[in-house]
């Protein structure tokens, strides 16, 4: 009847109601701590970067201080033939190792939201450093040379500055799913590196000169990021 059905949706009303109240999700300085993964995006190559960590703490219910390191080691391997039949003649390979480490320190200012969805604005300083080697063996950087090595090495600086915006959305209590956005200028040096050439049997040592890159865009964050409040 009527008051059956009005008794029902009285009931679940409630539910609803004392289930927002005690599923409140935003961080506040009761629990400040948050721990995340991310997985970086590049959008001008459709590809996935190296995944980082970052650490944050509300300072206070909307501001939080956060932290964010990341690493980056990969190797390639590319071979070259000397003709288009790789079942005959000979054969070069070329070696490009890159280790990578940087670690951004910054802030967010949280908007108001709801008790599931934090949206923020903020701001992030990072630097790195890393190096990176190139071997080749019967390769010249054009293709297949018989006889022909190299071994080059560098080292490489950066800055950068940005503001980036996003927003946590919490799935469960204490779990949340963000993504987050950025635009900011960044500062690359790749510093005074080494190449040793071998052909013929003779080697001849180069100090190759310093190389100096900046650019503004949406450079280093496109984050896709998982996290654990706690």
């Amino acid at each position: 009847n009527k008051l059956s059905y009005m008794k029902k949706l009285a009931i679940l009303v409630g539910a609803i109601a004392l289930t927002g109240s005690t599923f409140a999700q935003k961080a506040t300085t009761d629990n400040p701590f948050s721990l995340e993964g991310q997985l970086g995006f590049d959008a001008s190559t459709l590809s996935f970067n190296a995944p980082t960590l970052r650490f944050r703490y509300f300072v206070t219910d909307n501001i939080a201080a956060r932290l964010t390191l990341g690493i980056d080691n990969s190797s390639e391997t590319f071979n070259y033939y000397e003709t288009e039949n790789t079942n005959g003649g000979g054969s070069g390979t070329e070696v490009n190792k890159t280790s990578m480490f940087n670690v951004a320190i910054g802030g967010e200012y949280h908007f108001a939201g709801t008790d599931r969805l934090s949206p923020y604005a903020g701001l992030d300083i990072l630097i790195g450093s890393g190096s990176s080697t190139n071997d080749w063996s019967n390769y010249d950087g054009t293709g297949y040379n018989a006889d022909f090595t190299a071994a080059i090495a560098n080292k490489t600086s950066m800055f950068g500055v940005n503001l980036v915006a996003g927003a946590d959305y919490y799935f469960a209590e204490n779990f949340y799913l963000g993504m987050e956005l950025g635009l900011g200028f960044g500062a690359t040096t790749v510093k005074e590196g080494t190449s040793d050439i071998t052909t013929g049997g003779v080697t001849v040592s180069n100090v190759d000169n310093e190389e100096k890159y900046s650019g503004f865009g949406n450079n280093f964050i496109g984050n896709f990021r998982l996290g654990w409040r706690f």
